[in-house]
């Protein structure tokens, strides 16, 4: 019988699809002996971010064949270590492309109507209308740096507010289906400073990335508004206070951190910071479908067919 290790929690679908498939399903979270125990029998295996794949983790698998992460980031799997031992790994990146978009669109619509302010205000009793004069998201014009499929959503959103919409993506061609959601397409990301009202940024964390909205990029900006639902680090969090408080960035839409959860900063506490504990991907929809995907292409790739988001 075919065994897969689901060692984190996924949306019951999933658990369904792969025992309606004939899969001996073995439920997580699992640690020491008991982890080694199961991994010994796995076939394969699903994890979320609890769980970490080590080389030494792997050697209790001998007949491990497949890891799927049921989300995005596989920080937390050795892909090297999987790639010598013949392991294929793969993502869902798909699963979450439309809830990741929407709260983005949420970030925005919260600080162009003033909600982190006047939110707790009238819960407290505060009436605080003359205070929360704010604007209108049709007409404006939003920037976006990363143009896959969550900025391509974004994009296709946001046209249908009224926006005109400018993008960075260095990998992107101009002829990409991507690009027929923008007005243009810019080769540097510092461009866009100066011409657009809100900037949402969707790329992965890496060291081209990491703090590319940085000082320099709000020097060149005049009352802007940032968004970053997609990893802490892309923004420089110390950069975009100061930017809060100069005036330069008129309020931010904040789902990841530097460091999470990131306990008491002077971010959050700004009056026009609009928060979340990186819930992008927290919607049934988004979950089942990262569990069914995870579940899916477990049962493809033991079949001799793994999935497009095969990462090795």
């Amino acid at each position: 019988m075919t065994t897969t290790l689901v060692n984190n929690p996924i949306h019951p679908a999933g658990i369904q699809h792969l025992e309606n498939e004939g899969h001996d399903v073995i439920q997580g979270p699992l640690e020491g002996d008991k982890l080694h125990q199961a991994l010994n029998q796995a076939h394969g295996l699903i994890v979320r971010s609890g769980t970490t794949v080590t080389p030494q983790l792997l050697d209790q698998a001998p007949h491990l064949a497949a890891i799927a992460r049921a989300g995005v980031g596989v920080d937390n799997i050795d892909l090297d270590a999987c790639k010598q031992r013949e392991i294929t790994v793969f993502n869902t990146p798909n699963a979450s492309t439309n809830a990741v978009a929407e709260l983005t669109l949420t970030h925005m619509l919260n600080v162009a109507r003033h909600i982190p302010h006047a939110l707790p205000a009238t819960k407290n009793g505060e009436w605080v209308k003359k205070d929360c004069r704010g604007f209108e998201l049709h007409g404006k014009t939003l920037g976006i740096i990363g143009l896959g499929r969550i900025g391509a959503r974004v994009a296709t959103l946001a046209k249908a507010l009224g926006m005109t919409v400018h993008a960075h993506d260095p990998y992107v061609e101009p002829n990409h289906p991507h690009t027929e959601k923008i007005q243009h397409l810019h080769d540097d990301p510092h461009d866009l400073a100066p011409l657009v009202d809100i900037l949402t940024v969707h790329t992965p964390l890496t060291p081209t990335t990491e703090g590319i909205i940085d000082a320099t990029f709000f020097q060149n900006a005049n009352g802007i508004v940032v968004i970053n639902t997609s990893r802490g680090g892309i923004i420089d969090e110390d950069a975009l206070l100061d930017a809060l408080n100069d005036g330069t960035v008129l309020g931010a839409g904040l789902d990841v951190f530097e460091t999470e959860p990131p306990g008491a900063m002077p971010l959050l506490d700004h009056p026009r910071v609009s928060a979340t504990p990186h819930i992008g991907a927290q919607t049934e929809e988004a979950q089942r479908n990262a569990a069914t995907l995870a579940a899916q292409g477990i049962i493809d790739t033991l079949q001799g067919d793994p999935p497009e988001t095969k990462l090795v």
